[in-house]
């Protein structure tokens, strides 16, 4: 299975074209997906076996779209843990602000090229 054997995996759901060129193309393709997410495997068997019993990290995403806050919500339901993003709190909207309480969500408050300078080290 592509990925086995690789240390990281970076998922990008939105506008992938990797592994499976499964792009989403309007609003009603996307709510499609939303419903019928780990049924009809629109996610890549390797994020849904690494992330089971994991943590999950969201890097560089806002949650100011509701299609967004529930795309996060099937993400984190299906993993484990505490779950953290990466944002800039000072831009947060109030819908944000809600959505990071109610999930869960450790919000972790560092610029974005820093965050990204920390992880490339790891």
């Amino acid at each position: 299975m592509l990925g086995q054997s690789w240390t990281t995996v970076l998922y990008k759901p939105h506008g992938s074209i990797a592994p499976a060129k499964n792009f989403l193309i309007s609003d009603a393709d996307y709510v499609e997906v939303l419903t019928e997410i780990d049924i009809q495997t629109p996610i890549p068997d390797i994020v849904k076996e690494r992330r089971t019993g994991r943590s999950f990290l969201f890097i560089g995403c806002r949650f100011h779209d509701q299609l967004l806050r529930t795309y996060a919500r099937q993400i984190t339901k299906r993993s484990a843990g505490t779950h953290y993003a990466i944002l800039e709190p000072e831009a947060l909207s109030k819908n944000e602000l809600r959505f990071l309480v109610s999930q869960g969500l450790t919000p972790l408050a560092i610029p974005l090229p820093r965050a990204v300078e920390i992880l490339l080290a790891s």
